[in-house]
């Protein structure tokens, strides 16, 4: 079993890219009314609370969704993101993104969440308890998602977010998602990855590029320059089938958000078509 927990990290600046993002595609998903599939590989517990030991022990969301709250965003991708953090007695709950899209399926619509973490995949259940329309699977999320496609309404939404704590994981994505596609073309894949080691991640975006013929943006955010002596210096969302305004979107949210969560002075940002469609 796998030891990685998501609540270390909840509400970190790769959360603000990756949900950003996810936030961006969903609405993008609802633009149309017929109904779409939603499929998270890799769930986590869907909320979390930010005084937990967890979150106190990094305090990584403090210089992620932290420097945010209680102001008011410029960006409506942020602005819609902060809407969702949930202020209660007991301190501040950032939402998952099971949570997140839960919020926005509609009748026609439907999940598929899967987390292998025993733990987590309890409390998973626990947080979407009242998700009717959203199956949860504590199983390996890439096998499920082979077997969830193609999609009755043939259309798909799917959110690959693994920790990488297995590095097999760079070279398991990028099969994972070819045979995906050659399901169902159409689904729209966003892909999160960390850079940690850049000749790693790079690899890895040109193994899940190659040979496609569909649209591919890639978005990344950091606090510093790439670094061997830093651990993960930025992240990254790859795309596929990405929808043509998306990235206007990110190009006006990512460099306010690289200014504001620089550590080193200088804003670490990328929002590039890889493949134009």
């Amino acid at each position: 079993m796998l030891s990685y927990r998501h609540a270390y990290h909840a509400g970190n600046i790769a959360d603000l890219l990756k949900h950003s993002v996810l936030l961006a595609l969903l609405d993008h998903m609802r633009s149309k009314d017929k109904g779409f599939k939603y499929i998270d590989t890799h769930s986590g517990a869907g909320a979390y609370s930010l005084r937990s030991e967890f979150s106190e022990k990094t305090a990584e969301w403090q210089r992620g969704i932290g420097r945010h709250l209680g102001s008011n965003a410029q960006h409506p991708l942020l602005d819609k993101l902060l809407s969702a953090v949930q202020t209660t007695d007991t301190g501040v709950v950032y939402p998952g993104s099971p949570r997140l899209a839960a919020s926005a399926l509609r009748r026609q619509d439907s999940g598929a969440c899967y987390e292998l973490h025993s733990t987590d995949a309890k409390l998973l259940a626990n947080n979407l308890r009242s998700q009717a329309a959203i199956k949860l699977y504590q199983s390996d999320g890439l096998a499920g998602l082979l077997s969830q496609l193609p999609t009755p309404t043939r259309r798909a939404l799917v959110l690959i977010d693994p920790s990488y704590e297995l590095k097999t994981d760079y070279q398991e994505i990028p099969k994972t998602v070819h045979k995906a596609l050659s399901k169902m073309e159409n689904a729209v894949i966003a892909i999160w990855y960390p850079v940690v080691d850049r000749d790693l991640s790079d690899a890895m975006v040109k193994a899940l590029t190659a040979g496609l013929s569909q649209r591919v943006d890639c978005f990344e955010l950091g606090e510093r320059a790439d670094s061997e002596g830093y651990g993960m210096t930025s992240s990254g969302m790859l795309v596929i089938n990405s929808p043509w305004d998306l990235a206007q979107s990110m190009s006006t949210l990512l460099p306010e958000l690289a200014a504001q969560h620089s550590l080193d002075g200088e804003p670490h940002y990328r929002c590039d078509n890889l493949i134009a469609r």
